[in-house]
Parts: structure tokens; C-alpha cells; sequence
């Protein structure tokens, strides 16, 4: 199977995420860089931003399993402790929001 078009930015990737962005409710294969940022806020399920990303719904990865060499959709560990100190900040802010103090 040959890579597929990322489609907002048509760049042929080997790995994509599969996610809704819109009302229409289609898939959408995205990369998962800019693409992908800029449609769920770089969170998946866009969880904290459902107000910015309302249609946005994460459907998996894609990997490209005929590409030469290893490929790993695996998120590397200092993405996955930036998004967990930025999902923190995120409740922070909302619980500040809400207390009555805030």
C-alpha cells in the first residue's frame, strides 16, 4: 500500500491520523504534525477544547505497513508529558474559572 495524501495539506505520509473535522462528519486522513494541531488543539478527542474543536473526533492511526524501515505511530515520551502538563493547566484554568473566587 503506497502513502496516503494528508488531506488539507496533500503531503504523501506514511503514517496519519484518522479523525472527523467538520459538520459533514467524513474522515479525514491528516498528518500528525501541523495538520493535525490545527484541527484538534494537538489533544486527542480535543479533550479540554471541545469549545474550539466541536466537530473534531479522533478515529485512530494509519500506518503505511509496505513503507522501507520501521515506522511507529507511538507518540514519543516527551509528547505525552507535554500533553499531560498541558491538559493539567488546561483543568486548572477551567476549576479557576468556576470557583468563586476566580
Amino acid at each position: 500500500m503506497a502513502p496516503k495524501e494528508c488531506t488539507m495539506c496533500h503531503t504523501p505520509r506514511g503514517i496519519l491520523v484518522r479523525c472527523q473535522t467538520d459538520e459533514s462528519g467524513k474522515w479525514n486522513f491528516v498528518c500528525p504534525g501541523k495538520c493535525w494541531q490545527s484541527v484538534s488543539g494537538g489533544v486527542e478527542d480535543a479533550k479540554g477544547l471541545e469549545g474550539q474543536y466541536p466537530h473534531y473526533r479522533y478515529g485512530g492511526m494509519w500506518k503505511d505497513r509496505d513503507a522501507d524501515g520501521p515506522a511507529s505511530a507511538k507518540k514519543p515520551r516527551k509528547v505525552k508529558e507535554r500533553q499531560k502538563k498541558e491538559a493539567a493547566q488546561r483543568q486548572a484554568e477551567v476549576q479557576a474559572a468556576e470557583s468563586p473566587d476566580g
